[in-house]
C-alpha cells in the first residue's frame, strides 16, 4: 500500500463548495475521497452549476476547504505559501487576460515565476526553457505575436505552455476546450495525454464534453450537485450506468452502443433496422438517429429475419424477404426511402 507522501494529490472527506458571505457557504458535494497520480490524465465531468471549476480552484488553494483536507505528497495544502504551492500546481482558467499588448513570449515567460527572485529577470535556464517548449508547442512562429489577435486555439495552446514552463508535478486546467473547433479539440486532447504519460504530470482538466473525455482520460471524476463524486476508468463507468445517472435528463440519455447522446424516441414503431456496422452504414445509422428514428444494428453473423438496410457492391441497399428490395444512387436517398417506409 502507497504511503501517502508517495501519492501525489489526495483528498480526504474533503468537501466542495464556496463562501457565500462570512461565515455562510454553499455545499456543493461532500466526503470526495480521490487522489491523483504523476502520469494520470483526469477529466472531471459535471453539469453546468456542479462545481468542477470551484474545486479545481480549491485544489490550486484559491478557495478555502470547507472541511476534510487536500495534500500534495503528505504536505497540507493549508501549510504550503504561495510560492511553494505554484511549484506543485500549474493553473489554467477560462479568465481573460486584460493587457491588450502582451506577446506570446510575454506570457508563457510568466510561468517561471516562482523561480525567479525580486527582478523577476530570466536567467539562461529560463529563456532555453521557454524557447523548448514553445518549439515542442509548435507557437515558434507565434513569440512575438500579441496574444490578444491569436484563435482561441492558439490561446489555449500558449497558455497551456506558460503552465509547462512552471515546470510543477501537477497541472489543472479549466475548460480548455470549450470554445476551440473540433481538429483543434483533439490536437489539444492528444497533447495533454502526451504530457500527462511522457513527462509524468498529473493533469486534471474540467469539460461538458463527455465523448472527448471518454476517448482520452485515464480516469473520470463525475460530479453532480447533491451527488457524490465518483472515480473511475471511462469504460467502468460507461458499463455501470453511472455516466447515465449522472448525466441523462428527461430524454435525452446517453447512448452506450454509440459512446454518446441521444434523443430516446419512445415511438416504437419508427424503428429502422441495419445490417452491419460498416462505415458506410455508420453514417446511414446517424442519419437515421438525426431524423428520431430508433436504429437497431445487428451484425452480419446474427440471424435476421426482418426487413433491414446493408450496403453491397458500394451501394445502400434495402433487403426484404431476404432479397435485395431497393438500391439507392446515394445516402440521402436510402434516408429518404426509410421515412416513407413510415
Amino acid at each position: 500500500m502507497n504511503n501517502l507522501s508517495d501519492i501525489g494529490l489526495v483528498l480526504s472527506n474533503v468537501t466542495n463548495g464556496f463562501y457565500k458571505e462570512k461565515n455562510q457557504h454553499v455545499v456543493l458535494q461532500k466526503n470526495i475521497n480521490v487522489s491523483l497520480q504523476e502520469g494520470e490524465f483526469v477529466c472531471l465531468l459535471g453539469p453546468n452549476g456542479a462545481g468542477k471549476s470551484t474545486l479545481l480552484r480549491t485544489l490550486s488553494g484559491f478557495h478555502p476547504v470547507l472541511s476534510g483536507h487536500i495534500s500534495y505528497f503528505g504536505k497540507n495544502l493549508h501549510h504550503l505559501t504561495i510560492k511553494e504551492r505554484s511549484r506543485q500546481v500549474a493553473l489554467v482558467l477560462t479568465d481573460r487576460i486584460d493587457d491588450s499588448w502582451l506577446t506570446v513570449w510575454d506570457i508563457v515567460s510568466m510561468g517561471r515565476f516562482p523561480y525567479n527572485g525580486f527582478t523577476g529577470k530570466l536567467t539562461t535556464h529560463d529563456i532555453n526553457l521557454i524557447n523548448n517548449i514553445l518549439n515542442e508547442m509548435n507557437l515558434i512562429p507565434f513569440k512575438n505575436k500579441v496574444f490578444r489577435v491569436l484563435s482561441d486555439g492558439e490561446k489555449q495552446k500558449v497558455l497551456l505552455a506558460r503552465a509547462l514552463t512552471q515546470e510543477t508535478p501537477f497541472l489543472f486546467l479549466d475548460e480548455p476546450v470549450a470554445f476551440v473547433d473540433s481538429p483543434g479539440k483533439i490536437e489539444i486532447m492528444e497533447q495533454l495525454q502526451d504530457i500527462a504519460h511522457r513527462q509524468n504530470k498529473g493533469i486534471i482538466m474540467t469539460t461538458h464534453d463527455i465523448e472527448i473525455a471518454l476517448d482520452y482520460a485515464d480516469t473520470i471524476w463525475l460530479m453532480n450537485q447533491n451527488k457524490p463524486l465518483i472515480s473511475g476508468i471511462p469504460e467502468l463507468l460507461v458499463l455501470n450506468g453511472d455516466v447515465n445517472n449522472y448525466f441523462d435528463r428527461n430524454n435525452v440519455k446517453f447512448n452506450k452502443q454509440a459512446g454518446r447522446f441521444s434523443i430516446v424516441n419512445t415511438d416504437t414503431q419508427k424503428i429502422i433496422r441495419i445490417k452491419s456496422d460498416k462505415e458506410n452504414l455508420f453514417w446511414l445509422e446517424k442519419g437515421f438517429r438525426r431524423l428520431g428514428f430508433m436504429v437497431r444494428v445487428e451484425k452480419d453473423d446474427d440471424p435476421f429475419q426482418t426487413d433491414y438496410f446493408d450496403f453491397k457492391n458500394g451501394h445502400f441497399v434495402y433487403i426484404k424477404e431476404n432479397h435485395i428490395y431497393r438500391t439507392f444512387i446515394d445516402i440521402g436517398q436510402a434516408l429518404n426511402f426509410g421515412k416513407s417506409l413510415f
